[in-house]
């Protein structure tokens, strides 16, 4: 029986031959010291800085193999990781044993339904086995692939979707297959990235445009401004570009922030990227590689004196940010003060 949902916690409103480079391990994000303050804080960004720290590159490996994925694996327990995601799913279960539910009901975000059928629930990987396969997993280690098919650590890798939607999915990325309802979408987007870039896997170009389209929308779900937070993971760095993301305060009330921008410059004081202060007061330096870097605020049209941006506050030597390959720096902010008219 399907159940419409009254209430869910959502966010607003081919392979080629094996001859290739082999793609790096998971990896971990490293997160620059920020002030306690900033914005987005230290260990939150934005899903659009973190989309563009993914490595684009076109699907690869040889043929799929679901078996090295090794999943379902038995815990200590002696409950599987599907038996574990039906239980903690689940709404006021009635159990049959430790590890098998026979009545409850449980909540499909994806479907906006709330499933009271057993045999009408999925538990699936957001990002299909076979996606992540051909983005990088073919590459790993088999206690690696068994990791990301059981990874319990987090409630975003394995969920529950109705059989319909299940069968409608497949292996599709985002190119193919988003949620029935509209109002799920930058939810779904968010945390298919946020999963790819805790396992370090790729984007295709196709894929990156049709996430980017959910998670740079400003008009209707206000998902560019959705903060997610930097997923953890405790392995070797990662191989895609990095980035610089934070906000502007503008003072006297008024200051506007059109006009405003953000250079960051490297160790040889070269600049590497620029951009605009958004009118929401943000900004993302992405695509920077690995290196350190200083940043510059520049006032432009609206008066506002430049600065370089410092841990310590205005007037203090410029701190140097440290930027690991795929990292991201969050909470870096710097306050625009307004040339007074003479």
């Amino acid at each position: 029986m399907l159940v419409a949902v009254i209430s869910l916690a959502l966010c607003a409103s081919g392979a080629v031959g094996v001859a290739e480079v082999l793609p790096a391990a998971p990896a971990a994000f490293h997160v620059s010291e920020a002030p306690p303050d900033g914005y987005p804080p230290r260990g939150i960004t934005t899903g659009r800085a973190l989309l563009n720290t993914l490595d684009k590159r076109a699907p690869a490996g040889p043929e799929f193999r679901e078996a090295a994925f090794d999943y379902p694996v038995v815990g200590p327990d002696g409950c599987t990781t599907e038996e574990h995601v039906l239980i903690a799913n689940a709404s006021d279960p009635t159990m049959s044993s430790p590890c098998t539910v026979i009545k409850a009901q449980w909540p499909a975000v994806w479907d906006m339904l709330v499933l009271e059928d057993p045999a009408q629930v999925n538990v699936v990987h957001l990002v299909p086995l076979e996606e992540a396969w051909h983005s990088g997993a073919w590459a790993w280690t088999p206690e690696q692939r068994r990791d990301f098919a059981n990874d319990l650590t987090n409630s975003l890798t394995l969920t529950i979707l109705s059989t319909g939607s299940n069968e409608d999915r497949g292996s599709s990325d985002p190119v193919d297959w988003w949620p029935p309802y509209f109002g799920v979408h930058c939810k779904y987007a968010q945390e298919w990235v946020w999963i790819k870039a805790r396992w370090n896997l790729t984007v295709d170009p196709a894929e990156y445009d049709a996430l980017m389209i959910q998670l740079d929308e400003a008009e209707t779900n206000m998902c560019r401004n959705i903060p997610i937070g930097v997923p953890p993971l405790g392995l070797d760095p990662g191989v895609g570009p990095a980035a610089i993301v934070g906000a502007v305060v503008a003072g006297p009330p008024g200051v506007p922030f059109k006009g405003m921008a953000v250079h960051a410059y490297d160790a040889d004081q070269s600049l590497v990227r620029e951009t605009q202060v958004r009118t929401e007061g943000d900004f993302e330096l992405t695509g920077l590689p690995p290196g350190d870097y200083t940043v510059k605020f520049l006032g432009g049209a609206t008066g506002a004196s430049d600065q370089w941006y410092s841990a310590s506050g205005p007037g203090h030597p410029a701190t140097v940010i440290t930027l690991a390959a795929g990292s991201i720096a969050s909470g870096i902010k710097a306050g625009m003060t307004a040339v007074a008219s003479p």
